[in-house]
């Protein structure tokens, strides 16, 4: 009888902080409270670009195309194509929106987390090749693997970008990168 009511206590006190953590966000208090960013970059030049030339032989960040504009506090940023970067700066996370190599726009972080274990392998498919396709993929695999000073260094993180449209004029953009989640908030009518 004590271990049924102490497996019926542990029970309830999971239920409890699994129903605590599945609260809702209020996005909209988390956009009034985050401030813009307070630096500017020399240039528009991102500082540890260099970095991630030296560790990959391509771009590691996502490609993300915005098909209408969006507002940020006072900030514009028009419908096209940008490489998003999340960046710490100043004990900060922030997303640079990146444009031909240049930063247009520097966006703070609203909420910050971990991706879940199995995240990409279950959200991003595996590519399916011909005998062909995995014959050449395997001799370029093993040709970067006995010369270790290609231009190839490591594989970039994995990605991945989500949007969706919240409490009516908002959109809430996430990005997954690496083993971190960055969640941006922004409102589609200029305020």
């Amino acid at each position: 009888m004590k271990k049924k009511f102490l497996s019926l206590i542990i029970f309830l006190a999971l239920c409890f902080n699994a129903s605590i953590a599945s609260a809702e966000t209020n996005y909209a208090e988390l956009y009034q409270k985050t401030n813009p960013a307070d630096f500017e970059l020399v240039h528009n030049i991102d500082p540890y670009q260099n970095e991630d030339y030296q560790k990959y032989a391509w771009s590691p960040f996502p490609l993300f195309r915005l098909s209408s504009d969006v507002y940020f506090k006072g900030q514009t940023i028009p419908a096209g194509y940008y490489i998003l970067t999340p960046r710490s700066m100043n004990g900060r996370d922030y997303v640079f929106f990146k444009e031909a190599g240049k930063v247009k726009f520097v966006i703070p972080v609203v909420k910050k987390e971990l991706v879940p274990v199995d995240f990409y392998h279950s959200n991003i498919p595996e590519p399916k090749y011909t005998k062909w396709q995995s014959f050449c993929k395997n001799v370029r695999e093993g040709f970067y693997t006995i010369f270790r000073n290609s231009s190839r260094k490591a594989p970039p993180p994995s990605s991945y970008i989500t949007t969706e449209i919240i409490e009516g004029n908002m959109y809430l953009i996430v990005v997954c990168y690496g083993e971190t989640k960055y969640y941006l908030v922004f409102k589609s009518v200029k305020e």
